[in-house]
C-alpha cells in the first residue's frame, strides 16, 4: 500500500476543494484496503446476495455490507440494465466518469463491457479518455462525454449539452444518462476507497500513457433559476405516482420540489428512493456524522437545494449554529473535534479526486466500524448524485428555507 499522507497535508484537504489550481491525482491502492469476505464464512445474508452476483471483487467486497448494497443496487441494476438509452452511450458515460475519476477497476470492467454490449471498439474505448472530440464521435457521443465532464467539475449539465442531447433523447433519458454518469462517479469512489483489485484474468485496463485529467474543485458556475424540467404538481398526480411519493411527504402533507420533479420518471423514482432512504434514515450513521457528510457535498458542488433542506437536520442533530456556518469553511474551523473533521476532510478528498487518503481513512478508523466507513463513502457519493441531479434539473428552492453561504 502508499504510505500515508501527512496529518499537515490531511488537515489542508479540504481547503482543496476550493483551490484553483487542482495538485495530482494520489496513487490508487496496489492492494485491498478492505479484504473480501470469506467464502467459508459467509452469512446467509453474504451467501443470498453473492448468489446472484458474479464472482468479481466488486460484490464480494461490498459483501461486507449487505444492508447497503441491497438497498442501493436495485439503482444500479436500472440504470445498467433498465434504463431506455442506447447501450453506447451508457458505457460512454460510465467510462468517461471513472477515466475522469481515475478507477482503474472501474474502467476495466466497463471496457469489457463497452466491447460486449455495445459493439464498441479498442480505438473508441481508448479515445473516451484521449479525446473526448475525437472524428470518431457523433456529435451526440460529444455531447455524453461533455457531459460526464460537466458533472464531475461543473456539478450540473450545461445549456449547451442539454440542448444537443434533446435532439436525440427526451427529458426523461437524459435523466437516465445524468444518474448513469453520476452512479459510477460513486461506484468510483468506493472502488477506489477500498482498495476494489482488477481480477487477474482481465485484459481490458485504463490506459497510463495519457495525461491524467485534474482533479475536481468546487465549481464557480451558475445555477439555473427556473426549473429545466417542470415538477409534477399533485392534481396531475396519477393513482400511481401518489403511492410513490406519498413515504416522501412532509408531516404537513408538503410534496417537496425535488420529489414532483423526480415524478417525471417513474421507473427511476422507486430504485432512488430505496437508495435515498436508507442514507437519510436506516443507516448506521449518527445524525451529526450524516448531516456533516450530507452539507459539506452540498457546499462543494454548490447545491443550494440540498444544503436549505439539510439545515434544519443538522439543527435537529446537534449542531449549533456556529457549526453549521463553520461547515462551509471546511475541517480546517476551529470549532470541529477529530471525528467531526474526519467527516469534513472524506467529503473533500471524495469530491477532488474520489479516494479517501491513507490518513483520513485512518483517522475514520479511530471513531467508524467499517460499515459506517463504507457509508461515509456512500453517502458522500449518494449526495453528490442527488445534488447533480438538482443543479442540472433547476430544482427549486421553496420559500422560507435558509440559503447556502457562498
Amino acid at each position: 500500500m502508499r504510505f500515508a499522507v501527512t496529518a499537515a497535508a490531511w488537515i489542508l484537504a479540504g481547503a482543496l476543494a476550493g483551490c484553483a489550481t487542482s495538485p495530482a491525482f494520489t496513487p490508487r491502492l496496489s492492494e485491498p484496503r478492505l479484504a473480501v469476505v470469506n467464502e467459508a464464512d459467509l452469512t446467509e445474508a453474504q451467501r443470498d446476495m453473492l448468489a446472484s452476483r458474479a464472482n468479481l471483487n466488486i460484490y464480494r467486497t461490498l459483501a461486507n455490507h449487505v444492508d447497503l448494497y441491497n438497498r442501493w443496487s436495485p439503482l444500479g441494476q436500472f440504470l445498467l440494465n433498465g434504463s431506455s438509452i442506447s447501450a453506447r452511450h451508457r458505457e460512454m458515460a460510465m467510462l468517461r466518469m471513472g477515466w475522469l475519476c481515475q478507477s482503474p477497476y472501474e474502467w476495466s470492467q466497463h471496457a469489457r463491457i463497452a466491447k460486449a454490449s455495445a459493439g464498441m471498439t479498442e480505438a473508441e474505448i481508448r479515445a473516451i479518455a484521449a479525446d473526448p472530440k475525437s472524428p470518431l464521435w457523433s456529435e451526440t457521443d460529444r455531447a455524453v462525454l461533455k457531459m460526464a465532464d460537466e458533472l464531475r467539475y461543473d456539478a450540473m449539465i450545461s445549456d449547451a449539452t442539454w440542448a444537443e442531447l434533446k435532439k436525440t433523447y427526451s427529458d426523461q433519458q437524459i435523466m437516465e444518462l445524468f444518474y448513469t454518469s453520476a452512479q459510477y462517479q460513486l461506484v468510483s469512489m468506493a472502488l477506489n476507497t477500498l482498495g476494489i483489485q482488477i481480477e487477474p484474468e482481465a485484459v481490458d485496463f485504463m490506459p497510463t500513457d495519457l495525461p491524467v485529467p485534474h482533479a475536481a474543485t468546487r465549481p464557480a458556475g451558475p445555477r439555473l433559476t427556473t426549473p429545466r424540467v417542470a415538477p409534477i404538481l399533485e392534481p396531475s398526480w396519477t393513482p400511481a405516482q401518489r403511492a410513490m411519493i406519498t413515504p416522501q411527504l412532509r408531516p404537513d402533507g408538503e410534496a417537496l420540489n425535488l420529489y414532483t420533479t423526480l415524478l417525471n420518471h417513474p421507473k427511476l423514482y422507486g430504485p432512488r428512493a430505496r437508495f435515498g432512504s436508507y442514507l437519510q434514515r436506516d443507516s448506521l450513521l449518527d445524525p451529526v456524522t450524516r448531516e456533516l457528510a450530507i452539507m459539506r457535498t452540498a457546499w462543494n458542488i454548490r447545491a443550494s437545494y440540498e444544503w436549505a433542506h439539510h439545515e434544519q437536520s443538522a439543527r435537529s442533530a446537534g449542531l449549533s449554529p456556529e457549526q453549521i456556518a463553520a461547515i462551509a469553511i471546511g475541517p480546517s474551523a476551529k470549532v470541529w473535534d477529530a471525528k467531526q473533521a474526519a467527516v469534513l476532510a472524506a467529503a473533500d478528498e471524495l469530491r477532488r479526486e474520489a479516494f479517501l487518503s491513507d490518513a483520513t481513512w485512518a483517522e475514520l478508523a479511530k471513531h467508524y466500524s467499517v460499515k459506517e466507513r463504507i457509508e461515509i463513502v456512500y453517502t458522500v457519493g449518494g449526495y453528490t448524485m442527488t445534488g447533480l441531479a438538482i443543479n442540472s434539473l433547476g430544482i427549486q428552492t421553496e420559500p422560507g428555507y435558509p440559503t447556502m453561504p457562498n
